[in-house]
Formats: structure tokens, C-alpha cells, sequence
């Protein structure tokens, strides 16, 4: 095994291919595997010139080695916490119950591929295949039971390249922690990749300031991240309203635009509040936008969309359960009776359907439906209220358009060069853009020491990624003045209470008072 470890912006991809072409020019199947669908695609246009060569998200190779035709992937972020819920009031193992109703987590996916592999030691290999070298890009951004799927198909490889950088693991939400890479990096008997690791993505300015901010992080591997003699620029400000800020963008903005410069613009925030006057500020200015924040798919609109796929899915209980916690019926104990009996009992899906039914605690029109479905067209002739489901849903073809619902109704957002991109510090990662404005930088937002003192090292990692996307000019901007109901999303002990404006005075984040001592 050999690990690449290095800073962003330094062309780790371009060394890989450098390696397959001088040293794996014979290989028949190279095999890459990524976190995301973004990197993923990335990777597809880099590798593009190179033969015989694959490329998946972790989790879609895990499903090709392992098929799990049968349930329901818990995708969507509104369906796991509800079933966790059921799972806890009905005193019962989460796992025992999604085996129960047909659906799986992406966690669970990885677990089953894992002893699908160690149960079948002449089955596996059929489906795994010869691989003659495997690469795993963005190592830092898989939690600890990915990893070990990862070491399992690197026994079925002739050869494993790890890359990635453990300053950029940001996603700890779900247990992606920089322990991972560093462990790895630290094993002697892990060779490694010698790289000039020169940033020729961002201006030596910024080159400098990330440095600065980073080693400040003891749990980390030192390297030397060296410049490129690039120019560019990193502007501070604070403002003292939020309309101000949303005007100093926007003027910002207009400026580059009048200069006819063309360049690619990102603003990022670590939180999604301060987005909505932005965005009425561009939308004013006549400025072009993109929200990678927005979720097109209301709650009235999901809720259409289980009523779907509980009357022609293959997952009704699942999506009874669902819909049952929209009507607050997780509280009401007959309902919770039933739905307890069934389980010891082994659910018979008509059954306790019509079990359901005789409670008429369901108050709605779409229940009848459940047992007994009209063809769809004459659901929605029946029911206008659903017909903006209509042009997404084919009769002939609906197993699958039912399936991909969610998706064909709120496709994935991309980027585009020409507008202004608005989105998260995490959802950045992978990209990059001439201008870089990062806004909401204060302290009690980022960093919040109310996720923990050991966040505070994972938060400054975020604001690494962040400022590493800029590749010409990064402005950093806090602003002073806060509403009461943005407050409550954050650290409040460290914003004061003005009565006479009747708002919170916020300082600029701790971060950046570490980058400019």
C-alpha cells in the first residue's frame, strides 16, 4: 500500500496519473473509488485519458460487489430520524426494524458489503473482480467502518494508492475524523509517495494565511505546503448590519462583473440564516444566482411524494410509518399498539394495514388507497392536489420513476461559472473559484465551543477548506450586529445583548484574529 498525503491545490490527481502512466501503464482494471458523486465526476474528466479505468462512490461500489435490491435506501435526511424515533418508542433495535419494513441505511450498506466479503471468500472475488490497482481518493472523508471496506478490497487488489489530507476531514458529522489518514501515514510499513505538494491552485497570500490557521491544529501531520508564486489577494471586513454585508457583496460583485472580468465567484457561509437576504439582494441587484442551500421539496410537498410511494412502492409500511409521524401518531397508543404486535408477531403488510384503517386515526382521503389503488392517471384526476407530481410519474414506466421521485423533482445543483454560487463551507469541497466571499465569520458561529473543545480543531479544518477554494481573491467578512432569532442558533455567551437597537453585538471569529496576529 502507498499513501499520498498532501495540502489542497497541489495537484495530487495529476501526480496519480503520472504514476499509472510510468509505473501501472500494464494494468488492466484500475479500480477509484471517492466519497461523493462530485469527486467522483471529477475524477472521471481528470482520468479521463487513462485505459481500464472505473470509478465509484464508495457506497455504489458496495452496492455492485453486494446488491441489495430489496429495500428502501434511507437517502433522504428526513427519514432516519424518524424511524431512530419509532425505533426508540417502540423499544427496539433500529437495525431489527429497518430489516423489518424493507429499508437501510448507507452505514448499514457498508456493514453488509463488509460480511458479505468475509462470509464468501470464493463468491467475492467474482464480484470484485481482478483488480490490478486500486486508488481511493479523499481517504480523510470516510468514517471508520468505510475504512475498514476500503482495507478489506485492498486484499483483493495488486496494488492500493491512498490519497488525500487530513487537514480537509470536515465531515464530522458522520465520524469522518482525521484519524484515519494519520494513522495510516504514521505506518512504517506504508510506503510513501514523494510529491512536490506545490499549491498552484491559491495566491501565495492565501497560501500563507491557511498556513497560519492550520498549524495551529496539533492533531495533524506537519508537511510543507509550499507556494507558487501565484498573485492574488485576502480582504477582511466587518460590517455592521446584515443589509450591509449583503450590499458590500453585491457591490463587490458588480465591481468584478463592470471590470468584464468573467471570473467564477463562490460565497460561503458556515450558516444557512444569513443566505435569504443575500439572495433578495442579488435577486434586486438583477445579479444571477444559484442556491446550493435551497431544498426544492417542501414539507407538503414530501408528504405527497410518500402518499405516492405507499400506494404503488414496494415499501408501504415504510411510508405509512413515515407519513403516521407527519400526523403526530407516533404518540397515540393504539396506533403504536398495533404497530408493536405487528413487529413481534412478523408484519403481515395487509394486515396491519387494514388494522390501521379500522383505527381511522389517518386523516386523510389517500388511505383507501393503500389496498385497493386506482391506476395513477385517475389518482390525479381524482385528486388535483397531487398533480404537480403528475409530470415526473409515467404509467408505463412507474416502478422506476416512483423510485426516483425526489431526485428527477430537485435534481442535483450545479455549479455554473457565469453565476453567483451560494452554498455551504462543506458543500465547497472539491471546488474551486476565482473569488471566494466568506461570510458569518464570527466568533460563536465559527467556532462554536458549544459543539465541544474537540470541535474547535474540526471548525478551523473548515475554514481551511473554505479559504482554499479561492483561486484570485478571498474576501473574509464578519458583521456585528444579529437578530435575537439568530442568536438562539448559536453560541449566545459570546454576543451582547444591545437594548437600544434591541440586537446582538458579534465580534469577528477567533480564527481571524489568529490570522492577522
Amino acid at each position: 500500500m502507498k499513501i499520498l498525503l498532501a495540502g489542497p491545490g497541489t495537484g495530487k490527481t495529476t501526480k496519480v496519473k503520472e504514476l499509472v502512466r510510468n509505473d501501472y501503464s500494464g494494468a488492466n482494471n484500475i479500480l477509484v473509488l471517492s466519497f461523493t458523486n462530485a469527486t467522483v465526476n471529477d475524477l472521471k474528466k481528470s482520468l479521463s485519458t487513462l485505459k481500464n479505468v472505473s470509478c465509484y462512490t464508495l457506497h455504489s461500489y458496495a452496492l455492485r460487489i453486494n446488491p441489495l435490491p430489496s429495500l428502501h435506501v434511507l437517502d433522504d435526511p428526513s427519514e432516519t430520524p424518524i424511524i431512530e424515533k419509532y425505533a426508540e418508542k417502540l423499544n427496539i433495535e433500529f437495525d431489527d426494524l429497518c430489516s423489518s419494513i424493507g429499508c437501510i441505511t448507507f452505514e448499514k450498506m457498508i456493514d453488509k458489503c463488509i460480511k458479505f466479503i468475509n462470509a464468501n471468500p470464493a463468491y467475492a472475488p467474482k464480484t470484485i473482480g481482478n483488480v490490478d490497482l486500486l486508488i481511493v481518493d479523499e481517504f480523510q472523508d470516510f468514517n471508520e467502518i468505510e475504512r475498514s471496506l476500503i482495507f478489506l478490497l485492498s486484499g483483493y487488489s495488486g496494488e492500493t494508492i491512498i490519497l488525500g489530507d487530513d487537514d480537509q476531514s470536515i465531515y464530522d458529522f458522520k465520524d469522518a475524523d482525521p484519524d484515519g489518514i494519520i494513522s495510516l501515514y504514521s505506518n512504517d510499513s506504508v510506503k510513501k509517495i514523494h510529491h512536490e505538494n506545490i499549491c498552484y491552485r491559491c495566491p501565495d497570500i492565501v497560501v500563507d494565511y491557511c498556513s497560519k490557521l492550520i498549524q495551529r491544529n496539533k492533531h495533524r501531520v506537519d508537511k510543507i505546503w509550499k507556494k507558487s508564486n501565484k498573485p492574488g489577494d485576502v480582504v477582511f471586513e466587518q460590517k455592521l448590519e446584515q443589509a450591509e454585508t449583503c450590499e458590500y457583496v453585491c457591490n463587490e460583485i458588480k465591481r468584478i462583473r463592470s471590470s468584464k472580468d468573467n471570473g467564477s465567484i463562490l460565497v460561503l457561509s458556515p450558516v444557512g440564516f444569513y443566505v435569504p437576504e443575500l439572495k433578495e439582494k442579488l435577486k434586486t441587484e438583477g445579479i444571477k444566482y444559484v442556491d446550493f442551500w435551497s431544498n426544492n421539496i417542501s414539507v407538503d410537498l414530501r408528504k405527497k411524494i410518500w402518499w405516492i410511494k405507499a400506494i404503488y412502492g414496494n415499501y408501504k409500511i415504510l411510508f405509512v410509518l413515515l407519513l403516521a409521524k407527519t400526523f403526530d401518531l407516533m404518540g397515540k397508543i393504539k396506533f403504536m399498539s398495533v404497530l408493536r404486535d405487528a413487529l413481534r408477531s412478523g408484519i403481515d403488510e395487509k394486515n396491519l394495514i387494514e388494522q390501521i384503517m379500522h383505527l381511522k386515526v389517518f386523516p386523510s382521503p389517500y388511505f383507501e388507497y393503500l389496498l385497493s389503488p386506482i391506476p395513477i392517471a385517475d389518482l390525479f384526476e381524482r385528486h388535483t392536489e397531487l398533480s404537480e407530481l403528475k409530470g415526473y410519474i409515467d404509467e408505463e414506466n412507474l416502478t422506476n420513476d416512483i423510485d426516483s421521485l425526489e431526485r428527477n423533482i430537485n435534481p442535483p445543483i450545479s455549479f455554473e461559472n457565469d453565476a453567483v454560487n451560494i452554498m455551504s463551507i462543506h458543500k465547497s469541497k472539491g471546488l474551486q473559484a476565482d473569488y471566494v466571499f466568506m461570510t458569518g465569520l464570527n466568533e460563536g458561529i465559527i467556532p462554536n465551543a458549544t459543539r465541544g473543545i474537540d470541535t474547535i480543531e474540526a471548525q478551523r479544518r473548515l475554514l481551511f477548506v473554505g479559504m482554499t477554494r479561492a483561486l484570485k481573491h478571498l474576501f473574509m467578512i464578519s458583521t456585528v450586529e444579529w437578530e435575537s432569532k439568530f442568536v438562539h442558533k448559536m453560541d449566545k455567551t459570546k454576543f451582547r445583548y444591545q437594548y437600544m437597537t434591541k440586537k446582538y453585538l458579534g465580534k469577528t471569529s477567533s480564527f481571524i484574529e489568529q490570522l492577522k496576529t
